[in-house]
C-alpha cells in the first residue's frame, strides 16, 4: 500500500525562533547579541532577508544558538545552501535538535535519501526526542528493509502526535495482519484529512469489495495532495472495465508527475491499441528510472523490428 512522505524543512523565515533567556544570558556578548537578534527577527518578518542575514550574523557570532538557527533559515531562503549548512551545523553542534534535523535535511538534499552525516544528525536529534527526525529515521529503515527499527522509530514519533508517523506505523501493522489496531489509527487520521490515511482506507474498502466507498476515499486522498491515490483509483476502475474513468484518473496522476501513473497509463493505452500515446508515457516514466517502463519500451521496439 503506497504512502507519501510529508516531512520537510520549513523554509519560511516567518517561523523564526524567539530568544531563549539562557541563550542570551550566557555571557557571550549578551547586550549586542540580543539587540541584533531582535533586529534580525523584525527584518525577517518584513521580508528583508539580506538585512536580516546581516543582523542575525552579528548575533550568531556572539554565540546565540537561536540566531545561528534563524541565520541558517535565512540562508535557505536566499538559496545559499553552503552557508545554511554551516550555520545549521554550528547550532547542531551546540545541541539544538531542530538544527540537527534541518542540517540532516540539507545534507540529504531535502529528499528521502539518508546516508552518512545526514543519518548521524537524524539519530542525534532522535535521541533528543525530535519527532520529525524519528519519523525520517523510520522511513530510512523502512527503505533499507530494517522493519523492526522502522517500527520502533515510527512508534516513538507517533507517541508524540506525529500524524505521518501514525499513518506509516498503521501501514506496517497492516502488512503484519494487525488490521484492528491499524484500522483505528487510519480512521482517526482519515477524519483529519490525512492523504495517506485516506488512501489506505480506500485500499481496505477495495479489498472488502466496497468499490463505491473505495472510490470516495481515493478521490479524497487525491484532493488532499496524494497523486498515488489517483493511480489506485484508476487501476480499480480498470479492473471494473470502466476504461474511460481509468484513463481519466491515471492521466491525472501522470500529469502530476507520478511515475507509477505514467507506466499504468501507458499500459492501459497499449490495451486500447493506442501504441504511440503509450510509448510517450512509457518514455516519460523510463526517463525517471522506472524499470517496468524501460522494459516496455524494449519490448515494443523488439516487436517493431520483427
Amino acid at each position: 500500500m503506497p504512502f507519501h512522505c510529508f516531512a520537510h524543512l520549513c523554509h519560511s523565515v516567518s517561523l523564526v525562533r524567539g530568544a531563549r533567556v539562557g541563550d542570551l544570558l550566557s555571557g557571550r556578548g549578551w547586550f549586542s547579541g540580543r539587540k541584533w537578534f531582535k533586529q534580525g527577527v523584525a527584518l525577517a518578518e518584513q521580508g528583508r532577508l539580506e538585512d536580516a542575514r546581516d543582523a542575525y550574523l552579528r548575533a550568531a557570532e556572539s554565540g546565540s544558538v537561536n540566531a545561528q538557527y534563524n541565520l541558517a533559515l535565512v540562508y535557505v531562503d536566499l538559496d545559499d545552501r553552503d552557508n545554511a549548512i554551516l550555520w545549521f551545523r554550528r547550532a547542531a553542534t551546540a545541541g539544538d535538535a531542530g538544527a540537527m534535523h534541518s542540517l540532516a535535511l540539507q545534507l540529504a538534499g531535502g529528499g528521502r535519501k539518508v546516508t552518512g552525516e545526514a543519518l548521524h544528525w537524524y539519530s542525534e536529534a532522535s535521541v533528543r526526542g525530535h519527532a520529525p527526525s524519528q519519523y525520517n529515521l523510520a522511513l530510512h529503515y523502512q527503505a533499507t528493509g530494517e522493519l523492526s527499527l522502522a517500527e520502533s522509530h515510527f512508534e516513538r514519533a507517533a507517541k508524540q502526535g506525529h500524524l505521518d508517523a501514525e499513518v506509516s506505523l498503521a501501514g506496517l501493522w497492516l502488512g503484519r495482519g494487525r488490521k484492528r489496531e491499524s484500522g483505528e489509527i487510519l480512521r482517526r487520521a482519515a477524519d483529519k484529512g490525512h492523504p495517506g490515511a485516506l488512501d489506505f482506507m480506500g485500499k481496505l474498502a477495495e479489498e472488502r469489495g466496497d468499490i463505491e466507498q473505495a472510490a470516495g476515499f481515493y478521490a479524497r486522498s487525491h484532493a488532499a495532495g496524494f497523486s498515488g491515490a489517483a493511480v489506485n483509483l484508476g487501476l480499480m476502475h480498470k479492473k471494473q472495465q470502466r476504461v474511460t474513468e481509468a484513463e481519466e484518473w491515471l492521466r491525472k496522476a501522470a500529469d502530476a508527475g507520478n511515475v507509477g501513473g505514467m507506466y499504468a497509463l501507458g499500459h492501459l493505452l497499449v490495451g486500447l491499441d493506442r501504441l504511440d500515446d503509450a510509448v510517450v508515457w512509457f518514455r516519460e516514466a523510463a526517463d525517471r528510472g522506472d524499470a517496468q517502463a524501460q522494459h516496455a519500451i524494449r519490448v515494443i521496439a523488439a516487436r517493431e523490428e520483427e
